[in-house]
């Protein structure tokens, strides 16, 4: 069997769209029609049941994907192999990081990445954290950086770093005042602004509260932001209060932009996870980001003793 068309016939397993195939895999629609037909006319027997704009996969095509996915993996690795023996580094990594790690953490482990490694290419998507864990479930991603584990119980997920949230405030608010201690009912009392659902930073927040027997519903929330960029601005705009991480409240609070006060009893520190698919053969590129993260790219998440 031809290998592209495999190849083509794995992501429209994936997508179920010849149109989204075509532009994943920089085809015109009719090219990714051919290849499968071809492959259809090949082995005798229909692989996909065409209604409209639905496509479904027929049994036949349900016992070559698990083939041709290893066949496919076998063929990278035997690249891979390659690569390593003439001992080079190089290719792409499709990495993706949730907000707070794919914002404030990444970027800087990137450039310190290439700087050793010259010919690779790294494209860092970023997403909230249940979609970072979809993408590289399916093949999207070869690795994730994301703030909550086990939204995908079939991925491994590993601790690479502590982050520490805190409580923000407008510097005007009245729980900005220097030494003062917030209950965690009083919690409830403010304008809450908080993150969308499969947010990392939300699932982390709400899980310190419920550790604490403050539920969500117990909140007066007042906005939901999609990223936590949206999530500062509205706490300066005076929308409400927040918690988000300590990186990237940081720049605001040292210049007076944000306060920070502190909650009585509440553990609001949590850890970054690497996620991968076990699944998934690593490409060379992959498997040295993941060498060079846990030996001397491991960021610094937690809150400055200054700070504290």
């Amino acid at each position: 069997m031809d290998l592209r068309r495999l190849e083509v016939f794995c992501k429209l397993m994936q997508t179920r769209s010849f149109s989204k195939t075509g532009r994943e895999l920089e085809l015109t629609q009719p090219t990714v029609s051919g290849h499968i037909k071809t492959l259809e006319q090949q082995i005798g027997l229909q692989l996909f049941d065409r209604h409209r704009r639905l496509v479904r996969p027929t049994s036949a095509a349900m016992v070559l994907y698990e083939y041709a996915q290893r066949i496919l993996d076998l063929t990278s690795e035997a690249g891979f192999a390659l690569e390593r023996f003439r001992g080079r580094i190089s290719g792409d990594l499709k990495l993706g990081g949730s907000t707070i790690p794919g914002t404030y953490i990444l970027p800087n482990v990137i450039g310190r990445f290439h700087r050793v490694y010259r010919d690779t290419r790294i494209r860092l998507a970023l997403g909230d954290t249940n979609q970072i864990c979809e993408q590289v479930a399916n093949g999207d991603l070869e690795l994730g950086v994301v703030g909550a584990a086990g939204s995908k119980p079939d991925l491994t997920y590993e601790p690479i770093v502590e982050d520490e949230m805190v409580l923000v405030v407008p510097p005007g608010h009245p729980w900005a005042e220097t030494g003062r201690t917030v209950k965690i009912k009083e919690l409830t009392t403010a304008p809450f602004v908080i993150r969308e659902e499969g947010s990392g930073t939300r699932t982390a927040a709400l899980k310190a509260l419920a550790q604490k027997n403050a539920q969500l519903d117990e909140l007066n929330i007042v906005a939901e932001m999609g990223s936590t960029e949206a999530v500062r601005q509205a706490v300066k705009a005076d929308l409400g209060v927040s918690i988000i991480s300590w990186v990237a409240a940081a720049d605001d609070i040292k210049s007076g932009l944000l306060a920070m006060a502190k909650v009585k009893g509440l553990d609001l520190r949590r850890q970054f996870y690497l996620v991968t698919n076990p699944k998934r053969t690593r490409s060379p590129v992959c498997g040295a980001f993941l060498e060079f993260m846990k030996a001397e790219g491991r960021p610094k998440a937690s809150l400055s003793k200054e700070a504290k």
